[in-house]
């Protein structure tokens, strides 16, 4: 069976984080890879990394009711 280990991008940190700031989500990065997206959030738990959260200005937040 295959592991995150075994897929060169998750195993380098440096090629994991430049993946999560191209596709930003687990599920996009093991859609390009063609793996799990359990083994892309395992991968970026080992690695300490972490997908960007974004801001939502005041103003949308009070039109988005959050």
């Amino acid at each position: 069976m295959k592991t995150w280990k075994d897929i060169p991008e998750l195993f380098d940190r440096k090629s994991l984080a430049a993946l999560i700031e191209v596709e930003n989500t687990p599920m996009n990065i093991a859609k390009r890879l063609g793996c799990s997206r359990e083994s892309v959030k395992h991968a970026m738990k080992h690695h300490g990394l972490k997908t960007k959260k974004f801001h939502i200005e005041e103003d949308m937040r009070r039109r988005l009711f959050l």
